[in-house]
């Protein structure tokens, strides 16, 4: 997630510097150009800053407490959701990155009519339409490195993670996502059913793939199942 923070960071950077180029060019681009990069700068700097667990669990050697988060077999059926669960996530990522370029897009036609000097409204039309699809790559490069390819080393792990105590769903500021704090681990929580079963809970049990972080089920603290995976049919033992 602070990868993802750190590459939206330096994105709106390059957009900055590029409008700021622009007028000094003589391309009245607007406020509202400028308004967006410092708007995703501040989003990519709320997910560096983001990501921290509630506490940091650490067992001392030669104890006999339980660490937080234990390892799960990995077993063909379990496999299978994960892979499921995955797609699912991504075809919401292609959406995302699809409506970049329609908003980018809009952006540049309103400039485009209502820019008074002759010509240049259809410049800025190419300039957003081709930073609509700058940032749509971006953004879905991101998932792709951030999810897709840590879902795959997870799909060939022997071990999938199952992780008990306290949690908590955490706003990222300047942006639509949420944040899961766990025990001793924190990460970027996708999907809207995750993020309101998960949410009604103080403290209880989740399972998840260890590298893409995909959720496969949830307990209460009482051992109800509050979320379940499709496909994903193994019970909490109380």
């Amino acid at each position: 997630m602070r990868i993802a923070g750190y590459v939206i960071l330096i994105a709106s950077s390059l957009f900055l510097i590029l409008f700021v180029m622009a007028e000094i060019g003589g391309g009245h681009v607007g406020v509202l150009p400028f308004f967006i990069s410092v708007f995703l700068g501040a989003m990519g700097w709320s997910f560096v800053k983001s990501g921290r667990a509630i506490v940091q669990v650490q067992v001392p050697a030669g104890t006999s407490a339980e660490p937080a988060t234990v390892e799960m077999p990995m077993f063909p059926g379990i496999a299978m959701a994960l892979a499921q669960q995955n797609a699912r996530d991504w075809r919401r990522v292609l959406y995302v990155a699809g409506g970049f370029i329609v908003v980018f897009a809009v952006i540049g036609a309103l400039i485009d009519l209502l820019n008074a000097a002759p010509g240049e409204g259809t410049v800025m039309l190419g300039v957003f339409g081709g930073l609509g699809v700058v940032t749509a790559a971006i953004v879905a490069g991101i998932s792709w490195l951030a999810m897709r390819l840590p879902v795959k080393r997870d799909l060939r792990a022997a071990h999938y993670l199952r992780t008990t105590g306290p949690m908590q769903i955490v706003a990222i500021p300047f942006s639509s996502g949420v944040t899961l704090r766990l025990a001793d681990r924190a990460f970027l929580l996708n999907g809207t059913a995750v993020i309101r079963a998960l949410g009604s809970i103080s403290r209880g049990t989740v399972d998840y793939s260890p590298h893409g972080h995909v959720i496969l089920a949830a307990w209460d603290s009482q051992g109800r199942k509050v979320y379940g995976a499709p496909g994903y049919h193994v019970e909490l033992s109380v």
